[in-house]
């Protein structure tokens, strides 16, 4: 038998292809951010910055008798003043509104910017790490994929690994992908709101600019239909003064009597407006400094200057608008050589300014002419000029008031000390003493003191007086004059004003006939109601007020019973304008039946 030869088993090689198809990850656009800025409206802070440009007019004490159809176009012009100043209130609110809304807009946008800025930034990552990624996929692509087993299975399983990290890696960067496309999906729709919302803020601008152009045109033709009635108002005044009317013609008509301008002699003894009265101590110390200083005669009555018609048609329509009456008050004159006046004005503490004296120095440097009147006289004033308040020589002490705020009435930038807060404003009672509180009466009493100058300074916002009572001095006086009665204690500063009458402050009530000097006919109740209407009649805020001035006028110093009062009112405004509601007119202490003065 013959044996077959022994042949070796035969190996076989098995050969593998590994391969990885991997996707490439998509590069991102980066968002832009929102470039648009939110601005608000330029037309509207226009108007805030010249609301309020036209002052109201204020008619003189005796427009309505001097020309009933100038009075009735004051209060045409002033119903017409009060609406542009309501509508331009409501035009500065909306821009105030369009302010706000454009600035909160403007925080919206850079707080967008700023998520822009930051999904930017992680998009720039993002891309910069894919493009890496499919680097590396193609790297590893392009890598031989063919692995003979099992001598390769190293190779082959470190292929395998690679491949396993890559779409690990890949997955990630497809879910970061997906959460950049989704914030930019969001910012997208934030852009769109945000550009909505600079639309409609470009829209309301644009309006809003619109209202203010048309609302400054009104103003404008206000100011020269104001400037026109400063004109007549003043050409008013000057008839006045040229030919006055005769009071007691018009009284018997049952009218009241237009008034002059001033022309009352104010001595010194009656108290009135003059460096006696309370509140014009300080003007008085000042007055008498520059005097010193300047070694000149200062005539310290104060009084009301008037711009002539001439003077208000050559002045700028905007600063004739800033006036509301062609008149200022000065508190001293001093005469020059050619025979003209320069006015003092004192300037209170801190005070700011006002634009009446102001507007009254441009029309003196456009040659107009400004003038003043006293009995019988027409005085021209060619120059006006601040005259600094005196220094307080002695310690103010704690008790002092700290110097008056800008921007108010004279009365209320210059208050008295002592003195009586009462409203927003205050009251002031002096008093003289008397050897006898009754002179004629059984018996005539003790010894004790007289009303004497009463003044006031009233605000819309009154005080709350009291009734009269009471034993005053000159009570029993009066009885004893008048056994039959029809007697009154007649207040001084009016009840209605916040003036007391009881035992709080018998300063301020004197004797008088109810039916004469207190009330009916011409009386101090006609004259009250007057004030009363001027205080109604003063811009809303406590910074326009009415001065109130009455003093009782006596026989000698030993009387108890005035003879009759002086009385006075002037409307006041925070820009130094000033106008008299009355001029200073007398009243007798008679009943209206013209029987005997109850003065003694």
């Amino acid at each position: 038998m013959t044996a077959h030869p022994h042949k070796p088993a035969a190996r076989f090689r098995r050969t593998v292809r590994r391969f990885v198809l991997l996707v490439l990850v998509a590069v991102l656009v980066p968002i832009v951010g929102a470039g648009a800025r939110a601005s608000a409206t330029t037309g509207a802070m226009a108007v805030l910055a010249q609301s309020g440009t036209v002052a109201p007019l204020v008619p003189f004490g005796g427009i309505e008798a001097a020309s009933a159809a100038l009075a009735q176009e004051v209060e045409d012009f002033n119903r017409q003043e009060a609406e542009i100043a309501q509508q331009a209130k409501d035009v500065v609110a909306e821009a105030e509104e369009i302010t706000k809304n454009a600035a909160a807009l403007r925080n919206d946008t850079a707080a967008f910017n700023t998520k822009t800025a930051a999904v930017d930034q992680k998009t720039g990552s993002f891309n910069t790490r894919a493009a890496a990624l499919s680097a590396r996929i193609d790297a590893h692509n392009s890598k031989p994929n063919t692995f003979q087993l099992p001598a390769q299975a190293a190779a082959a399983n470190a292929y395998e690994a690679e491949a396993s990290e890559l779409r690990a890696e890949q997955a990630q960067l497809q879910a970061e992908k997906s959460s950049l496309q989704n914030e930019q999906s969001q910012l997208d729709a934030e852009r769109s709101k945000l550009s909505s919302r600079q639309s409609q803020l470009t829209a309301a601008s644009k309006a809003q600019d619109a209202k203010a152009g048309a609302l400054r045109s009104k103003e404008q033709q206000l100011e020269s239909r104001g400037q026109q009635l400063l004109q007549q108002i003043a050409q008013a005044i000057q008839s006045l003064a040229d030919n006055p009317p005769d009071p007691a013609a018009t009284m018997n008509q049952g009218g009241d009597a237009a008034g002059p301008p001033q022309q009352t002699d104010q001595s010194a003894s009656q108290g009135a407006d003059t460096a006696d009265s309370p509140s014009r101590q300080p003007q008085a110390s000042a007055l008498k400094a520059y005097a010193k200083q300047t070694g000149s005669t200062v005539d310290m009555r104060p009084g009301t200057a008037y711009l002539t018609p001439e003077a208000v048609r050559q002045l700028p329509a905007a600063q004739a608008a800033q006036l509301g009456s062609p008149s200022t008050t000065y508190d001293g004159l001093v005469r020059k050589p050619n025979g003209h006046y320069t006015a003092l004005q004192v300037q209170a503490p801190e005070a700011t300014a006002a634009p009446g004296p102001e507007v009254f120095k441009t029309a003196l440097s456009r040659r107009g002419q400004v003038v003043a009147y006293k009995p019988g006289v027409k005085l021209i004033i060619d120059e006006f000029k601040p005259v600094p308040a005196a220094p307080n020589s002695s310690d103010p002490g704690p008790g002092t008031p700290p110097p008056p705020p800008a921007g108010k009435a004279a009365c209320l930038a210059n208050k008295p000390s002592p003195r009586r807060d009462s409203g927003g404003g205050w009251i002031v009672n002096t008093s003289q003493n008397v050897a006898r509180r009754n002179k004629i009466a059984d018996p005539t009493g003790p010894s004790g003191a007289r009303a004497a100058t009463a003044e006031a300074c009233l605000t819309k916002n009154l005080g709350k007086g009291t009734d009269a009572r009471g034993d005053i001095t000159g009570w029993r006086d009066a009885q004893t004059q008048a056994p039959n009665g029809g007697l009154a204690r007649c207040h001084l500063i009016a009840n209605l004003f916040g003036g007391w009458g009881g035992t709080q402050d018998w300063a301020n009530l004197v004797p008088c006939w109810q039916l004469g000097m207190n009330t009916k006919d011409v009386s101090m109740r006609q004259y009250e109601i007057m004030v009363k209407k001027a205080v109604d009649a003063l811009p809303e805020g406590e910074a326009a007020a009415v001065y109130y001035v009455v003093t009782p006028v006596y026989r000698d110093a030993s009387s108890t019973i005035p003879l009759g009062v002086n009385m006075s009112a002037t409307v006041q405004l925070p820009n130094g304008a000033s106008w008299p509601v009355f001029y200073t007119t007398s009243l007798l202490n008679v009943p209206y039946n013209n029987g005997p003065n109850l003065g003694n």
